[in-house]
């Protein structure tokens, strides 16, 4: 456990301390919430400063006409949870039929953001003198609902910054505690939680810190995002389960007004140098484009709205910047020492013998496409219930030059001015990414609240690559890789899929001073993974010419059984478990959350927060045996001898992390 005193901070006179005890994170592989909405909370109150119980505060969406409303309580204070992010709000005060007798009044302009609560307090008079309104006291970042160091970013601050890649990572610099590549706090960006309209969407098998970071394109475009917050260490039990920040993203929705807007967006190498350290250096040709639109409008006024966003995108830029030798143009920059009649010759001998392409040696392009499309349909189904529904896909790859890894051939292939390696003994990755998510926000009565998530997501990071199958080979030459063809090292049957389900609900009860949050939450993860790498099996030969005299002697005895002579190394490798044709390496995980929070407001300016939160994961039994390796004996840290069960998956453990905290205007 850990005590923290996590900010201090000074505006106008006003300043928020946030005390987290015990914030005990947990692996971002776990479940975990995202915040979808924001609040409005005040108190309403006469001229003697006396608290108006039973008056009504009616908020309105203008922009879509959705209503909201709330009773104020015996002390006079009003919550109404489960608000669109955004704004503008119109908010009414008015008093209850057959209460006294005050002017009803209004407040517009109000602006909602996500996480957190708007504090907006009345002081009302007699029907016969005039009525106030005490303006907002608070803004995203001095709230009296605001729990540990957050940043908030609205709409209007992703419309005008300025980014390349439209990534989310390029929005949460703006977070103090960001050391780029979202990384928060110095922690590993794998550490981080992303949700996205309440819905888990993280790289959850961990080769990458953030959806679509596999490929660098954005799987959902800041045209579509209405607001992001990024939580360093928030002390509300409605969020757990990373260590490094939680990132809450919230997309557009419909109005009553249709609009909409067309783009396209394009750059080349005009934007890039061409020498360095005083030399010419040649950057190729590339280009970039992303050519998209959204619309959005009411399918029924005030009740039903749709919002859709498409882009169409692609970068090509060079594969390689490096060149073979035409025959005595001296080596350096990006000139190789490799000769282009050899590669020539070679390229034409695998194609007639072998009827393999090698594909191009150099100025061949590298292509990142990415198609992005996102759907949300919002539907107000009374003033109590109100549904909304997102759909989100992206299908994308990227060309990647071949590993240089020595575990499989020779190594350091990856093109440089002593080697080029032809385009189809290259790889590429997929990014293809598939996810619903559908929230119903219930009022229940007078007091209490319920907010329902159910999402599913899909993921595909598999690879591909654009040659055939075929062996893999490394020609040496002076010791060192001269050219490599052939099926990329790694790449044979190496998927990756996996899926998320997941539900969660809140339960919130106002009584009085206090705020409670009652909550649980299950997902299941599944995953598929299979990595085969050497099964299309890897040579290395020392020299051009040896590989033509094994050819060539392969040409005349096919069947041979002894191996050349001429052969530096030779690998290959297989899967020998019985009836399996890859090594299918299967994950499941069942995740099971619950949370009980009191948000007690003890004084006009001073808001206590205790809870508690419990998470487990179990995993299912998906290990495969290796009786030779059980059979093994092993000495542990103290001597002593232990064995181990390689089918053997960790055991369920309870992590539980109590929290408290207060938020004090001085």
């Amino acid at each position: 456990m850990k005590c923290l005193l996590k900010a201090t901070e000074w505006f106008g006179g006003r300043i928020v301390l946030c005390l987290m005890l015990g914030a005990l994170a947990l692996p971002a592989t776990a479940a975990a919430q995202g915040v979808t909405t924001g609040s409005l909370t005040g108190i309403v109150k006469d001229a003697q400063e006396k608290p108006v119980a039973g008056a009504t505060v009616l908020a309105i969406h203008v922009p879509s006409g959705t209503t909201y409303e709330a009773t104020t309580r015996a002390d006079g204070r009003y919550t109404i949870p489960g608000m669109r992010v955004g704004g503008p709000y119109s908010v009414t005060v008015a008093p209850a039929s057959g209460a006294a007798s005050f002017e009803a009044q209004t407040q517009d302009d109000i602006a909602i953001n996500l996480g957190v609560g708007t504090d907006l307090d009345f002081i009302v008079r007699s029907i016969a003198v005039e009525v106030t309104v005490t303006a907002p006291t608070s803004d995203a970042v001095f709230s009296s609902e605001r729990t540990g160091a957050a940043t908030q970013i609205p709409r209007q601050a992703l419309a005008t910054m300025p980014t390349f890649e439209g990534r989310l990572e390029t929005i949460t610099r703006l977070t103090p505690q960001s050391g780029g590549n979202m990384q928060f706090a110095g922690q590993d960006n794998r550490l981080n939680n992303i949700t996205v309209d309440g819905s888990y969407f993280n790289n959850s098998f961990g080769l990458a810190g953030t959806p679509g970071e596999r490929t660098g394109v954005a799987p959902i475009s800041l045209e579509a995002v209405e607001q992001v917050q990024v939580n360093v260490a928030p002390y509300d039990v409605r969020q757990g389960n990373f260590v490094g920040a939680a990132v809450n993203t919230v997309t557009r929705s419909g109005t009553n007004e249709y609009r909409g807007a067309f783009y396209h967006q394009f750059r080349d190498e005009g934007l890039v140098g061409t020498k360095a350290a005083g030399a010419e250096v040649d950057p190729g040709t590339f280009s970039f484009r992303n050519t998209g639109g959204w619309g959005s409008g009411p399918i029924v006024r005030n009740r039903l709205f749709i919002f859709g966003n498409v882009e169409d995108g692609n970068l090509e830029q060079p594969g390689t910047t490096f060149v073979a030798n035409p025959g005595g143009a001296p080596v350096g920059g990006n000139m190789t020492r490799v000769l282009a009649s050899d590669l020539n010759a070679l390229s034409a001998r695998l194609q007639s013998q072998f009827s393999y392409d090698t594909g191009p040696y150099e100025a061949y392009p590298h292509q990142t496409p990415a198609d992005r499309y996102l759907f949300r349909g919002d539907w107000n189904v009374n003033d109590r219930n109100k549904f909304s529904f997102r759909y989100t896909q992206l299908d994308s790859f990227t060309d990647v030059l071949a590993s240089n890894s020595s575990s499989l051939g020779f190594g350091t292939r990856r093109t440089n001015t002593n080697g080029l390696n032809f385009q189809n003994s290259n790889y590429q990755i997929l990014e293809n990414i598939r996810s619903g998510i559908g929230e119903l926000n219930t009022i229940i009565g007078d007091r209490m609240a319920n907010n329902l998530i159910v999402g599913y997501t899909t993921q595909d990071e598999s690879r591909a690559s654009r040659g055939t199958f075929f062996p893999f080979v490394d020609i040496l030459e002076a010791g060192t890789v001269y050219t490599s063809f052939g099926f990329e090292p790694f790449t044979p049957n190496n998927e990756l899929r996996y899926n998320t389900f997941q539900v969660q609900n809140n339960l919130t009860w106002f009584k009085g001073k206090h705020t409670i949050a009652l909550g649980g939450t299950v997902e299941r993860y599944e995953s598929e993974n299979v990595f085969f790498p050497g099964s299309q099996s890897a040579y290395v030969y020392n020299s051009l010419q040896d590989f033509y005299t094994d050819v060539n002697d392969y040409a005349q005895n096919p069947n041979r059984t002894v191996s050349p002579v001429n052969l530096r190394r030779f690998q290959v490798r297989w899967a020998n478990i019985p009836g399996m044709e890859k090594p299918l390496q299967p994950l499941e995980v069942l995740y099971w959350g619950a949370y009980l929070q009191d948000n007690f407001r003890v004084r006009d300016n001073l808001t206590l927060n205790l809870g508690v939160r419990f998470d487990v994961p179990h995993f299912g039994d998906t290990g495969f045996a290796n009786a030779n390796a059980d059979a093994l004996t092993f000495r542990d840290e103290d001597g002593n001898s232990v064995q181990y069960s390689t089918a053997k998956l960790p055991d369920p453990q309870l992590h539980w992390s109590p929290r408290a905290g207060f938020n004090w205007d001085v």
